[in-house]
């Protein structure tokens, strides 16, 4: 069987043609985290790539932002956020510095963030309170985050992209790991409980989490 995209970005799968309609949807649903995924990095790959210049638009918790490049006096330079713009500040302009500076911008905020959110929501779960949690950040193409059975939680750079409740989502969805380390019915009565709203945060991931991936 094989998948791609049509040019309005939707489905289009390829399968022999002795297979039933039947046959197609089962074997889908069957591996619809591989579906997922495909579509996760075909609909990436659509997009143009960033530019890393003046006034184009990054996403940051959710919301698109200008990128405002400015020339900066100190050696090292410095990224300013006051809530309308990115501010990149740089000794030396040019795309690739630009793009650097940014990045470790993003991997400083999304490790406040992402601690800040994890203690909030472990909190609210009784496996995980008062349990020693490392995090750590890698910048992930084929997932959006892991957990490991000796409590360290990997979660991806690019969800510093996506609203809080997304990001939220993803880390309930790992603590729920430190006690079922399978997607079976437990470890989803787990996840209903310490977030209801999973599905709808897993739809909103699965339709826009390709943006995120730039």
């Amino acid at each position: 069987m094989h998948m791609e995209l049509d040019a309005t970005g939707k489905l289009v799968v390829i399968a022999p043609g002795h297979w039933s309609e039947t046959q197609v949807n089962r074997v889908l649903r069957q591996n619809i985290s591989r579906v997922e995924r495909f579509m996760l990095h075909a609909k990436a790959r659509q997009l143009p790539p960033l530019q890393y210049c003046d006034n184009e638009r990054h996403l940051f918790l959710g919301q698109s932002y200008p990128l405002a490049v400015k020339p900066y006096g100190l050696r090292n330079g410095a990224v300013e956020f006051d809530g309308k713009e990115i501010v990149a500040r740089l000794p030396e302009i040019t795309s690739v510095k630009t793009q650097e500076l940014l990045q470790h911008w993003y991997r400083q905020q999304a490790l406040l963030v992402f601690n800040q959110r994890m203690k909030l929501i472990s909190a609210r779960a009784d496996w995980a309170r008062g349990r020693e949690l490392t995090l750590k950040l890698r910048r992930m193409t084929r997932t959006w985050g892991n957990c490991s059975s000796s409590g360290v939680i990997k979660l991806n750079t690019h969800l510093i992209k996506a609203p809080l409740s997304v990001i939220d989502s993803v880390v309930a969805h790992e603590l729920c790991h430190l006690v079922e380390m399978n997607h079976g019915k437990a470890f989803y009565t787990l996840l209903e409980n310490l977030n209801p709203n999973w599905k709808q945060d897993r739809k909103q991931l699965v339709s826009e989490g390709y943006q995120y991936l730039r």
